[in-house]
């Protein structure tokens, strides 16, 4: 492909509403026409009337550019120094003057899925999917997928299910890449967004009024320092003892278990701050998986 072919592709991966006339401009042709002409080459893409853009035909399109392949991808390194040295290489693959793009066939399942979803997400296509909850069969479930992130081991999506759903409609929950089966467009909505700016984890988005707060002490806090752990969007430090003896911070979360995870892994290096409901139920929990653990 040529060099205006691949920058097509680029624009169409991108989240920007790619209209004819943004077309023109993103390319330096001198009219629309040219724009035309251009794509009418391309089989994947086309003019969609009612959106009044361009799309992919298909949410797992032929070719993915290297940039583009980059950029999706690189969320799956989680440490956020390695991420900053990781960047380093993006101007290096942007000035890269090649003919060649990533055949999609080649990569692996996890990237095509991936791959939709992101495609998905920006064209704000609803999705029937299949999915399978541990102990269970797949499900067939319709629903509008919000953001991905990585755990740097797991892929994950957040998603909001659709009313085709019929069950749980509205209702935001967090999809594994590893249970998604098969992936279906039902249809590309117009007056709406799917994607959303949201951090969290396998057990959804952190809500900002939910937390817990923490005091680490220095055994603890120096763990946490040194892999780098507080870099995770669940940790925000409020305040940290001269010489580093201890740190409280605050713990967003979603489910109590997490609470109880990181408490009983870390006790008593790890405390509750102050009397609250929270510190009486999760220490209550601590109790009755230790007295579980003790019996003969």
């Amino acid at each position: 492909m040529n060099e205006r072919m691949i920058n097509i592709y680029k624009a169409i991966y991108s989240d920007i509403t790619c209209t004819k006339e943004y077309l023109k401009k993103y390319l330096e042709v001198s009219s629309i026409k040219t724009v035309e002409n251009n794509i009418k080459d391309i089989d994947e893409i086309f003019y969609d009337i009612k959106l009044r853009r361009y799309r992919f035909k298909n949410l797992l399109p032929n070719y993915i550019p290297n940039e583009t392949f980059f950029n999706i991808f690189k969320s799956a390194i989680v440490n956020r120094l390695l991420k900053n040295d990781f960047s380093l290489l993006e101007k290096d693959i942007s000035s890269i003057k090649t003919n060649d793009m990533i055949k999609v066939s080649e990569l692996s399942n996890l990237a095509k899925k991936i791959i939709q979803f992101n495609n998905a997400i920006k064209d704000n296509c609803l999705l029937k999917v299949k999915y399978k909850k541990a102990g269970k069969e797949l499900e067939e479930k319709y629903i509008r997928p919000n953001t991905i992130f990585s755990t740097g081991f797991t892929y994950y999506v957040y998603i909001t299910y659709d009313e085709l759903n019929k069950d749980n409609v509205g209702e935001e929950r967090t999809f594994a890449f590893n249970a998604i089966g098969d992936i279906e467009p039902v249809s590309y909505l117009s007056n709406t967004t799917f994607k959303k700016e949201q951090n969290g984890n396998a057990y959804g988005s952190f809500k900002k009024d939910k937390f817990v707060v923490l005091n680490m002490n220095k055994y603890s806090a120096n763990f946490f320092k040194r892999e780098v752990l507080f870099n995770n969007d669940a940790f925000e430090i409020v305040d940290e003892e001269l010489e580093g003896e201890s740190i409280t911070v605050k713990m967003y979360y979603n489910q109590i278990f997490e609470i109880v995870k990181i408490i009983q892994q870390w006790m008593p290096q790890i405390k509750i701050q102050n009397s609250s409901e929270i510190r009486d139920e999760v220490y209550l929990q601590i109790e009755q998986n230790l007295a579980k653990l003790l019996i003969k």
